[in-house]
């Protein structure tokens, strides 16, 4: 019995070490999983916003050249999955006919994804076929 009672507190102390290490690790897990749902809701909406981008562009591609007006314009959109403001600049370019600009800048309300800025140039087309019959 002898050899048992030198030991006393020994078996106390590496359980408390061993708790205190396992909290530090559970504490380290916890931050990393914090960090990583934070860059998942930025990414979430970053996709958003680039579907929105998409989106515009497409419109304004399919508008035709002479329903293209010069004009300037911002809308704020709160009833969509991200809500956003959304300006249009469309723009005669300067010394060259037949050309406009159209910029399109989606600022979304939230903080976790930035504002992005598109140009789209429109062109009245050729008069007549530049391909060989």
């Amino acid at each position: 019995m002898p050899a048992k009672a030198g030991r006393g507190g020994a078996v106390l102390i590496e359980v408390m070490v061993a708790m205190v290490i396992v909290t530090i690790g559970l504490l380290g897990t916890a931050g990393m999983t914090a960090v990583a749902a934070r860059k998942a809701s930025g990414l979430s909406y970053q996709s958003k916003r680039d579907g929105i981008v998409l989106q515009e562009m497409n419109r304004m591609a399919s508008i035709t050249y002479d329903s293209l007006a010069s004009r300037v314009g911002c809308t704020t959109v709160s009833n969509n999955t991200l809500p956003h403001t959304r300006c249009i600049n469309v723009t005669d370019l300067p010394g060259g006919l037949g050309y406009k600009r159209v910029r399109i800048i989606i600022t979304p309300s939230t903080s976790y994804a930035r504002a992005e800025t598109v140009y789209v140039n429109r062109s009245k087309g050729a008069l007549s076929n530049p391909l060989p019959q």
